[in-house]
């Protein structure tokens, strides 16, 4: 990659230096702007950026957005609900494993205290079930050792998602000078086991109210954590008693680049890096779709280990709407569930006029593609 990136300019390899010795090495080439587009970056980013005078995020902003326990707290603080949540340090002796089985209650999630993707998340049901996930992360050796408990999110009856869908959506939103602009409402199909996100569409299939709803929300959260300046991704899920935050992250949504730029022209990228320059950029309101745009990631098993066979991806290709069909992880291929979205078998992207016509290509791959293991 660096060796790509030297076709386009100057490239700092900043590599296991500390913070101040990173802005003495940037700040000899006199940036105009910085920018960090992943979760394990902003805290670290956002401090260069302190020290260089730039805009970005604030160290505490950064740190609200990728440290879930400070997160729930700043959520919680701001008026907003948020599950019971309670940090868990790996490995464990046996009376901190003893004091979690007293005070856990159930349904909850078990997730890294700082992670994305869906990597190494487990929902668990009880006392018996955490005990085999925290027995199956130690002995995997993950290198994710600060996990979270968190109370499992109710889902709405029926989903407000749409029919076949998921129930619930994320937002995604650029900030500029402390004003948020919302530029779509995702939706999603249902996870994978565990607890693996399998694909986004926007627009999302929700009702006016519904969307002003999940919209207000993702402004009051983000305003919650701080952000003035940047890009964020809220997820958001339909509950008996309303919509409820399941989490803000300072950064694009991992589909959303290509998918909003089909369904509305946007280039979201551009817009984060003149943001990042200081230019002003505001939105008076959602931008509107043309049609529906969607990745779907398909996943093996949770048991599998190994890939043996993918059939059914030629004919996927002559879909009307498919615009591309990847393999990530083809025959003769480890796979692991633990990885959760980088760890998927193969995807698939395009737009298509209507939420039906996705609901039909879902039930197609469901029959034409087979995944093969061992």
């Amino acid at each position: 990659m660096s060796t790509l990136l030297k076709r386009f300019g100057t490239v700092i390899d900043i590599a296991g230096l500390t913070v101040d010795e990173c802005a003495t090495l940037i700040g000899q080439s006199k940036p105009d702007g910085i920018l960090a587009l992943a979760d394990g970056l902003l805290e670290k980013t956002a401090s260069i950026a302190e020290r260089l005078g730039l805009k970005f995020l604030s160290i505490e902003a950064a740190h609200l957005l990728t440290d879930k326990m400070a997160q729930r707290d700043a959520l919680r603080i701001a008026g907003l609900e948020v599950p019971t949540t309670m940090p868990i340090q790996l490995p464990l002796d046996d009376s901190a494993r003893q004091k979690i089985f007293a005070d856990a209650t159930f349904p909850s999630v078990l997730k890294p205290r700082m992670g994305e993707a869906s990597r190494n998340t487990y929902r668990v049901d009880s006392t018996s079930e955490l005990r085999e996930c925290l027995l199956d992360l130690e002995a995997h050796g993950t290198p994710d050792r600060d996990f979270v408990l968190e109370s499992f999110i109710p889902d709405a009856v029926p989903h407000i998602g749409g029919v076949d869908f998921a129930g619930y959506v994320s937002v995604e939103s650029l900030v500029s000078d402390n004003t948020v602009s919302h530029l779509a409402v995702t939706g999603r199909t249902p996870m994978a086991e565990p607890f693996r996100e399998t694909s986004a569409f926007i627009p999302a299939e929700l009702s006016e109210h519904h969307r002003a709803l999940v919209v207000a929300l993702a402004e009051r959260a983000v305003r919650a954590v701080k952000v003035t300046t940047g890009c964020v991704h809220t997820e958001i899920k339909f509950t008996p008693e309303g919509p409820r935050i399941i989490e803000v992250n300072g950064r694009i949504g991992g589909h959303v680049p290509d998918t909003l730029v089909t369904v509305t022209g946007i280039e979201i990228m551009p817009l984060a890096m003149r943001i990042a320059l200081g230019e002003r950029i505001t939105f008076t309101c959602v931008p509107t779709c043309t049609k529906v745009g969607f990745v779907l990631h398909y996943y093996a098993p949770v048991g599998v280990r190994r890939i043996r066979a993918v059939s059914g991806l030629a004919a996927l290709r002559l879909c009307p709407g498919v615009s591309s069909v990847t393999l990530n992880r083809g025959p003769g291929t480890e796979v692991d569930w633990r990885e959760g979205s980088f760890g998927h078998v193969f995807a698939v992207s395009g737009s298509l006029a209507h939420h039906d016509e996705l609901r039909e290509l879902l039930q197609l791959i469901d029959s034409t593609v087979h995944i093969e293991g061992e």
